[in-house]
């Protein structure tokens, strides 16, 4: 029989037990209840050739709005108006990858110069599936891996080459302490610093048609025409998207002693008359009229999804007028409809359209300091310190957060527990309500995804 002291040393630790059960069974809530959401497309128009950038960057808030939502799962309107489209960048951006994972087995045996020598071939088909490469996660792993490989070979003047090109791509990269040894770690952060430190170079960005969004390095930074600045000179991937275009993409090169220009010719998906043609109907039509006789329910259904989040941006010097509306396709209803006045100059811009958004689908939503012309309902609050408009309106340590318009403390990709979306749920983190204003603290449970910048 086993002593009660050797039963209590043996016992389990019941509230680390319970953490690690409740954190399984609410991950697994999360993934049904995504899996079970309704699909809803956001789709924000211009009213004219002036307002295109301005609906160009509302149609961004609010599809970063139904991605985090809970209620709805985004709509993959871009990957709809491409269909069946052959793209070549597509099959590199595969083959990248296939290579990737054979780098990374040969690695993780100690197959050094096998793993150098396919790692190398992966990364130089990552370079020509520019456009393709999403938020370029699989590249950083493949340059990370490369780096590691040359450092363990003796060469570490190669492996501080790649572990720089990461800390270029993506300031917020961080090593995994589960694979990487604390020098690789320690070494990597001191090449993360002389990396702040480079000169930097701008561009300007422009495309055929306007209003395309821009992402340098798989984050997004605004909508076309734009200066792009404070990019550490030196090679970047440069990626220009627009409803019913071909993404567009090449490897664009930063100087710190002149700024370059760039201008991008969209070509058009294989969708994109329909889209046009639907889109027009909508234009021509009031929001909150039937669903049907105004064109939304066929857009939704055309667009294969179950909700649309319709918009119509009118841009009138610094104010733009913004109506939205929330319709279900079976049975066809208008969930919601909202109309309000927005100024871009104003530091809570963000916070305002993404409160408008969020008002769609959540009742007791606020709109801080808008201006209401229909069922949005005017508050003043003051203007908070901290606004920004970009990263590098913020201090160090700082990045600016797309949604609330703040500078927040940078918090990297990890593993740490209080930066997962559980134990906020446990805590009884989430979206707080005071005194009728939504408080946006979502943005603590995920790292920045980029910045907006305005320039008219």
């Amino acid at each position: 029989m086993k002593r009660e002291s050797d039963m209590q040393a043996n016992k389990p630790n019941s509230p680390i037990l319970f953490a690690a059960f409740a954190a399984v069974l609410l991950a697994g809530a999360e993934r049904t209840a995504r899996a079970q959401a309704p699909s809803a497309a956001v789709v924000v128009l211009p009213t004219d050739s002036f307002s295109e950038k301005a609906a160009a960057i509302l149609n961004r808030i609010g599809r970063e709005n139904i991605a985090r939502s809970g209620k709805y799962q985004p709509a993959d309107i871009r990957g709809f108006l491409e269909q069946d489209i052959e793209d070549p960048r597509t099959a590199h951006l595969k083959k990248a990858v296939e290579l990737l994972k054979k780098g990374q087995e040969q690695y993780d045996n100690l197959d050094l110069d096998p793993a150098i020598e396919t790692l190398t071939k992966s990364i130089k088909y990552f370079r020509k599936a520019a456009g393709r490469l999403g938020d370029g996660r699989y590249y950083k792993e493949a340059l990370l891996y490369l780096g590691s490989c040359y450092i363990l070979s003796g060469d570490t003047e190669q492996g501080r080459e790649q572990f720089k090109l990461v800390a270029m791509f993506d300031k917020r990269s961080v090593l995994d302490k589960k694979i990487f040894p604390p020098s690789m770690i320690e070494l990597f952060e001191k090449v993360k610093s002389e990396v702040a430190t480079m000169p930097t170079g701008s561009m300007q960005i422009k495309s055929d048609p306007t209003g395309a969004e821009i992402f340098i390095n798989g984050v997004y930074k605004g909508v076309t025409p734009l200066n792009v600045g404070k990019i550490p000179e030196g090679e970047h991937f440069i990626r220009i998207e627009k409803d019913g275009y071909v993404p567009w993409g090449k490897l664009g090169r930063f100087y710190a002693t002149h700024e370059e220009s760039l201008q991008a010719k969209l070509q058009p998906a294989p969708f994109l008359a329909s889209f046009k043609k639907r889109t027009a109907v909508i234009l021509k039509n009031d929001l909150d009229d039937d669903p049907k006789e105004s064109g939304l329910v066929d857009l939704a259904s055309w667009l294969r999804s179950e909700a649309l989040v319709a918009g119509k941006a009118t841009l009138r010097g610094d104010e733009v007028e913004l109506e939205l509306a929330l319709v279900q396709v079976a049975p066809p209803k208008l969930l919601a409809h909202r109309q309000a006045r927005l100024n871009f100059t104003s530091a809570n811009f963000l916070v305002q359209a993404d409160a408008l958004f969020t008002s769609l689908y959540k009742k007791g939503v606020r709109i801080p300091g808008a201006i209401a012309t229909a069922e949005a309902t005017k508050t003043v609050t003051a203007v908070a310190a901290g606004r920004c408009n970009s990263d590098s309106d913020c201090a160090a340590g700082e990045v600016c957060d797309l949604a609330s318009g703040r500078c927040i403390p940078y918090r990297p990709e990890g593993t740490v527990f209080y930066k997962t979306w559980w134990f906020w749920t446990l805590v009884g983190g989430g979206l707080a309500v005071a005194g009728g204003t939504a408080a946006l603290v979502w943005y603590f449970t995920r790292p920045a995804v980029g910045s907006i910048e305005f320039s008219f």
